[in-house]
């Protein structure tokens, strides 16, 4: 089991995007040495498996085969929430230290990170179940010939499931949160998608975030962002 430490969330307020919540990579620990129990849990480690055999041949395509997989699995990736690396971090947290804009006050931004939570929770709770009940299916497919990347596509995003609602449970259930604030945070009220884009990119420099702007890019469009 990885100690527990503090995770440092930037909250971001955009008219465009709504609310955002970002994590810095480093925030991410590796992953458990120790494994789960049950029988739930049992196929969360087969998934485990799975996912490094993949992620391996993936990162390091041998040939012109593998190099069409990794596209295919890179276009699969894009559809997947980009906070779902922020709330497995938590499943590691003693304190989680919410950063903001300053224009709210702190109950109201620990509100609103509360309300997220329990959304994500609901979503990566349907995920573990479906993710399960599709596990007869791709095992039959593995039947047909070549790698078969409908079974790891299905274990991995099992795995991620389940660490993302381990996490997401431990940040409204038992870590210690914090608010703190930061007025270069702030974010223009008004203003197209480039130009809120350009910020992000420049708020990234300012604060040692080079990922911050891609992230955004991918969090998903709020038709009636919160304000």
């Amino acid at each position: 089991m990885k100690p527990l430490h503090t995770v440092r969330v930037y909250a971001l307020r955009c008219p465009v995007r709504g609310w955002v919540f970002y994590a810095p990579p480093e925030a991410f620990p590796a992953e458990d040495s120790s494994p789960p129990e049950g029988l739930t849990q049992r196929l969360v480690r087969r998934a485990y498996r799975l996912r490094e055999e993949a992620a391996h041949l993936l990162h390091t395509p041998p040939n012109r085969f593998w190099r069409g997989i990794r596209r295919i699995w890179l276009w699969l990736e894009q559809w997947t929430h980009p906070a779902e690396g922020l709330l497995r971090a938590l499943a590691h947290a003693s304190t989680v230290e919410i950063i903001h804009d300053g224009e709210l006050d702190d109950d109201t931004v620990r509100a609103y990170w509360m309300s997220w939570l329990d959304t994500r929770l609901a979503v990566h709770q349907r995920g573990v179940w479906i993710n399960i009940a599709l596990l007869p299916l791709t095992l039959l497919l593995g039947l047909l010939p070549g790698p078969n990347i409908f079974i790891a596509w299905n274990a991995i995003r099992l795995y991620v499931h389940w660490q993302a609602r381990r996490g997401g449970r431990r940040a409204r259930d038992t870590a210690h949160t914090t608010v703190q604030r930061d007025p270069r945070l702030h974010l223009p009220s008004q203003g197209s998608p480039g130009t809120c884009q350009k910020r992000i990119a420049e708020l990234g420099q300012q604060l040692h975030l080079p990922e911050l702007s891609d992230f955004y890019a991918r969090w998903p469009v709020c038709s009636a962002p919160s304000r």
